[in-house]
């Protein structure tokens, strides 16, 4: 885990607000292709799984039949669990917690390659099971991190926001930027790793994920934040 730190400290850096965007690109790549390669499931948007996983016991299926969503859950609260530790740890090692989830999303990138999922349905809940621990401690961390109005997953307030505040709604447009920036990026990582699925295979968007989030903790990481 000494290897993405050292990366961060000696590379070039992003502003952390470019950082987040980042993030918010990734969030797309990675529920993209957990949605189109993994069972339609999402590794990072949890709202998603609870509503498919209660639609599917729902209209008769057996809970543990399509065990996507419960390893999906179970592993999310887990990486938040994790991350929030790190984050009350008694100096808020927040680098730390970013490279668990580096080193998390550089195992299920590997395994991508060298197993593709689609043909073993072992692989596809351990690269479930890695990506929701990943994205679970991401959002622990993000917590700390986040800005107003720059959302990195939670579309739904931000576009209502977006659109409340609009002069439509008799407002007065605050920070539309941002919040018009998270849904376009958070849509346009979601295409991208369509497009790199479909084409490329699951390895493709996991690949350029860990890219990304490679170059936006060099916005993140400059220093940890103290605790509260």
């Amino acid at each position: 885990m000494l290897l993405p730190i050292l990366l961060w400290e000696r590379g070039p850096r992003v502003s952390h607000i470019t950082g987040l965007f980042l993030i918010t690109g990734l969030c797309g790549l990675v529920d993209a292709v957990c949605f189109l390669s993994l069972g339609e499931v999402f590794a990072e948007m949890m709202t998603g799984n609870l509503l498919l996983f209660s639609l599917y016991f729902g209209t008769g299926h057996a809970i543990l039949q399509h065990p996507v969503y419960p390893v999906a859950l179970g592993s999310f609260v887990v990486g938040v669990i994790a991350g929030g530790h790190i984050v009350r740890s008694a100096y808020g090692h927040t680098r730390l917690g970013f490279a668990v989830e580096w080193v998390f999303l550089a195992l299920a990138a590997v395994l991508s390659l060298v197993l593709p999922p689609p043909s073993h349905e072992a692989v596809r809940e351990i690269l479930i099971a890695l990506l929701a621990f990943a994205m679970g401690m991401q959002n622990a961390l993000i917590r700390r991190h986040g800005v107003p109005d720059l959302a990195t997953n939670v579309m739904t307030l931000t576009l209502a926001a977006l659109v409340a505040d609009s002069v439509l709604a008799g407002g007065r447009n605050e920070r539309w930027q941002r919040r018009l920036g998270s849904i376009g990026i958070f849509m346009l990582g979601a295409g991208v790793g369509a497009a790199l699925t479909t084409t490329i295979g699951p390895s493709g968007p996991l690949l350029l994920a860990l890219a990304l989030f490679s170059v936006a903790l060099t916005g993140l990481t400059r220093q940890d934040l103290p605790p509260q």
